[in-house]
């Protein structure tokens, strides 16, 4: 299943893995729980892990708001 479009701009992040690594994640799409490339793979594992974070309280969450069609972090 294709995930929806992002309502707000992206930005890229480069990264890079170990052969080893970049197996599972090519294991993890081929399975089609992470997406269709190791890329989405990436995305979801560290938008999950951020989650898990934010809800056991090792992160803070953040406040955003929308400032003339811009996501922005709310200074207070």
């Amino acid at each position: 299943m294709a995930r929806p479009s992002n309502n707000f701009e992206s930005s890229s992040l480069t990264v890079a893995f170990t052969p080893q690594i970049r197996q599972y994640l090519d294991d993890l799409t081929l399975k089609g729980t992470f997406g269709s490339s190791p890329s989405e793979a990436v995305r979801m594992i560290v938008n999950g892990a951020i989650e898990n974070m934010l809800n056991n309280g090792a992160l803070d969450r953040r406040k955003w708001i929308i400032n003339d069609g811009k996501l922005v972090l709310a200074t207070s």
